[in-house]
């Protein structure tokens, strides 16, 4: 089921359509927070955020039109690669690999014995081995064929997949960011939607998404054509923010999961089942994790201070917030149940 479509409205020079009712039930939905503005990439526009109280669903009213989406990601970029100190980053890939070959069967990257033992007793530490398994979105060697990362940004993911031996194809609206992906990596990347792409049916074993889903209009269709390109059995795994998490509890309209105007649905654990299994996927599993907590804090809490301090005067203070994020993960992580700030959707044709 798309976001609506009817008499279209100027939200300061972006098209927009009245979306008064969920897209699930149909039931109109009630006003959490009234005139929201994009304070992060200066997207024009007021936005209203909506919750139905039964499917657990929040989303922007007015909703950008289709034709007007692009408008809002005017300042915003995907294709990016960060920046990494050489000796952390080699240390966390150590023992990252060394999860991966010990707990998801992925031998050919374990160098000797030791490296196992450090992978799998690393992996005995639930909060470590959930940052090093959703670095590959739980996909075990097992199931290795070809895997389609939809909205793959600069391809870094896709990259490290094709290394663990899947075929990798990439699917990404963003031109430049796309461009980014072939330069850079190497990779096949169709520069459009999933829709668009087109692909055959029944042709690939595997479709990733993380935090895509929330940023496209009709949640429903697109899993739905995650389905329909997927072999008998093939998986498709879902990462996006949460909306009972508890930093949305917490920072309420300045939680960063919201990113107004971009991401158009915010999801439940209810709410996201319900999309799933109207597209005719199986659910394996559904559950939260507190992966993003400590980014997720240190952003949030940008946000609001932003509302009294400078920027310059906010990344003072950073180390500061870096320290809060950790508790905050660590307190997240251990209340669990669905307090985690994203959902992880894994599922099956």
């Amino acid at each position: 089921m798309d976001l609506p479509i009817g008499r279209k409205v100027d939200n300061e020079g972006v098209q927009a359509v009245p979306a008064p009712s969920c897209i699930l039930c149909g039931r109109e939905g009630r006003t959490l927070y009234f005139g929201q503005r994009d304070r992060l990439f200066n997207a024009p526009g007021f936005w209203d955020i909506k919750l139905c109280d039964h499917c657990q669903l929040a989303w922007l009213d007015p909703c950008p039109a289709r034709e007007a989406i692009g408008e809002l990601y005017a300042e915003y970029y995907t294709h990016n690669l960060e920046s990494r100190k050489p000796l952390l980053s080699e240390l966390r890939r150590y023992v990252r690999e060394g999860i991966w070959g010990t707990w998801l069967g992925y031998r050919n990257r374990l160098h000797g014995n030791l490296h196992a033992a450090v992978g799998w007793l690393a992996g005995t530490l639930p909060p470590v081995r959930e940052m090093a398994l959703l670095g590959i979105m739980g996909l075990p060697a097992e199931k290795r064929g070809t895997l389609v990362d939809v909205g793959c940004g600069n391809g870094r993911f896709l990259a490290r997949m094709r290394d663990l031996g899947w075929e990798v194809l990439g699917v990404e609206p963003d031109l430049e960011a796309a461009r980014v992906a072939r330069e850079r990596f190497g990779l096949t990347v169709i520069p459009s939607t999933l829709e668009e792409a087109k692909l055959p049916e029944a042709s690939v074993d595997a479709v990733t998404m993380n935090h895509v889903i929330e940023h496209v209009p009709d949640p429903i269709g697109l899993l739905a054509e995650c389905r329909r390109i997927l072999r008998p059995g093939g998986t498709v795994v879902v990462v996006t923010p949460n909306l009972q998490s508890l930093g949305c509890r917490v920072f309420k309209a300045d939680w960063r999961g919201y990113e107004i105007p971009r991401h158009l649905v915010i999801f439940s654990s209810k709410a996201l089942r319900l999309c799933a299994e109207r597209a005719g996927l199986t659910i394996n599993s559904l559950r939260t994790t507190a992966r993003s907590a400590r980014w997720m804090w240190v952003a949030s809490k940008s946000l609001r201070a932003s509302n009294q301090l400078s920027k310059a005067e906010i990344i003072a203070r950073i180390w500061r917030l870096r320290l809060e994020g950790l508790i905050f993960q660590a307190v997240e992580h251990l209340l669990g149940g669905q307090m985690g700030e994203e959902l992880v959707l894994i599922a099956t044709k």
